[in-house]
């Protein structure tokens, strides 16, 4: 009767300790978590970016870590690869959600594609451009959003 008695006790307090909350941090959210600080829960979800040297704790269930890294710069990458024949990708990141607009120009400054024209968050990007309905020759694609405009030379040749 002793042994069935402490183990219901066991139970009990076993399943009250990992009956724990869930805890979410949202998107662009920075987490410090001071030496000895624990932070703890049946479930921690961190969408944003975490440091310090605490420790995440939790129940039997796995800690999530879903890290989004939000870039401190605007920044225009060179296409790749340049030249091309016949697409090429171009990759830019953003530090603020903003309208996003991401064309092509020929030499004589006419738009021949617009890859890219909405509302963006902050965040890396990747987009594919098919040139194959183009004749070879030197392109310029322009990237606008928010304040930031930048414009890069590509090369299609067939």
């Amino acid at each position: 009767m002793k042994t069935v008695i402490i183990f219901l006790s066991i139970l009990i307090t076993s399943s009250l300790l990992y009956s724990q909350s869930s805890i979410v941090y949202d998107a662009g959210t920075s987490i410090d978590v001071g030496t000895g600080a624990d932070v703890c829960a049946g479930t921690i979800t961190v969408n944003g970016t975490f440091s310090g040297d605490g420790t995440f704790c939790n129940g039997p269930v796995a800690v999530e870590i879903d890290t989004i890294l939000v870039p401190g710069k605007f920044e225009l990458s060179q296409n790749y690869p340049n030249p091309f024949n016949p697409s090429t990708k171009i990759i830019w990141q953003s530090p603020v959600s903003s309208q996003v607009t991401l064309k092509v120009y020929d030499v004589l400054g006419n738009e021949v594609a617009t890859l890219v024209n909405e509302e963006k968050t902050a965040g890396s990007y990747e987009v594919e451009f098919d040139g194959s309905h183009l004749s070879s020759g030197i392109y310029f694609y322009e990237l606008r959003a928010g304040e930031f405009v930048q414009t890069k030379k590509l090369i299609l040749m067939k």
